[in-house]
């Protein structure tokens, strides 16, 4: 991935305003992909943060798989870290995020001043921010979109009598090494152009084969004439009519719809990172 122009001027300007809106805040949510804790993470927000109250939250679990969830759970705990799982489809992950949130308004009320919770919420682009804060304010206030940089401006939103939140631009790591490139890629974190659609593409389903989710590719797209991550991409292209010139695969196409079907959770649930050093079998 080459890191174009778009870093230097919109993100660094992003991680100086957080710098210095987070003066005012009480809490940090971050958000992470569940199904890539590790790559979704921007180590600029710990600089950042510092010894502020931090929250972790494990958006999109519904499509993550359980049990690696749970695991990292585990392992940010082990870090020192509060985290709990988040999904906008079921309330459960409501009530734990605002009972998390009412324990911490308590806090602040114990003050000598009164004021609202302040919270801020910080994450790479396309993380789900905007629409996990239309979730929590009951109410459209955040623009959102399945492409990363749809947020813009600052915005201060009532989410809990007693608490406002403050929105903040999608920023990704300054320096992307290698390893995350695909697994941002395939979770929609990085800008189309940014990387290599059908190298992504052979990446994905060759994670399928490793965590034992092959099956999940077959109900979706039928059994193809091998396992090997070119051969189901081929099948793929036959099962969505992806045919270019001379009734030939249109490889680019095929990458295309398994990516989109990926991150919509139409090939089940599934973790593309376990946590580190926790012996966790794919």
């Amino acid at each position: 991935m080459t890191q174009g122009s778009w870093y230097p001027g919109n993100m660094a300007r992003a991680v100086n305003q957080i710098r210095q809106d987070i003066k005012a805040v009480d809490l940090v949510i971050e958000l992470l992909d569940a199904r890539v804790p590790l790559s979704s993470c921007n180590p600029a927000f710990a600089k950042i943060i510092g010894d502020k109250a931090h929250t972790i939250l494990l958006h999109k679990a519904d499509r993550a798989d359980d049990d690696l969830t749970a695991g990292w759970l585990s392992y940010f705990h082990e870090q020192g870290k509060d985290s709990l799982p988040f999904s906008v489809f079921e309330k459960k992950y409501l009530k734990m995020f605002f009972a998390h949130i009412e324990k911490n308004t308590m806090k602040i009320k114990s003050l000598p001043f009164k004021r609202s919770l302040r919270l801020m919420i910080v994450g790479i682009p396309n993380v789900g921010k905007s629409t996990f804060i239309n979730l929590v304010a009951k109410r459209n206030v955040a623009r959102t979109g399945n492409q990363p940089g749809v947020t813009r401006g600052k915005q201060w939103i009532r989410i809990a009598p007693g608490a406002d939140l403050l929105d903040t631009a999608g920023i990704l790591p300054k320096n992307t090494i290698h390893e995350q490139v695909f697994p941002l890629a395939a979770v929609g974190a990085l800008p189309r152009g940014q990387f290599d659609l059908e190298s992504t593409a052979l990446w994905l389903i060759e994670q399928y084969r490793l965590y034992s989710k092959y099956d999940l590719l077959v109900k979706r797209y039928g059994k193809a004439e091998s396992d090997t991550p070119r051969v189901i991409l081929e099948q793929v292209g036959l099962a969505h009519g992806c045919i270019g010139a001379g009734r030939s695969i249109d490889y680019e196409r095929a990458a295309a719809v398994i990516i989109k079907d990926f991150q919509a959770g139409l090939l089940g649930r599934i973790t593309l990172e376990k946590p580190p050093d926790t012996g966790a079998n794919l």
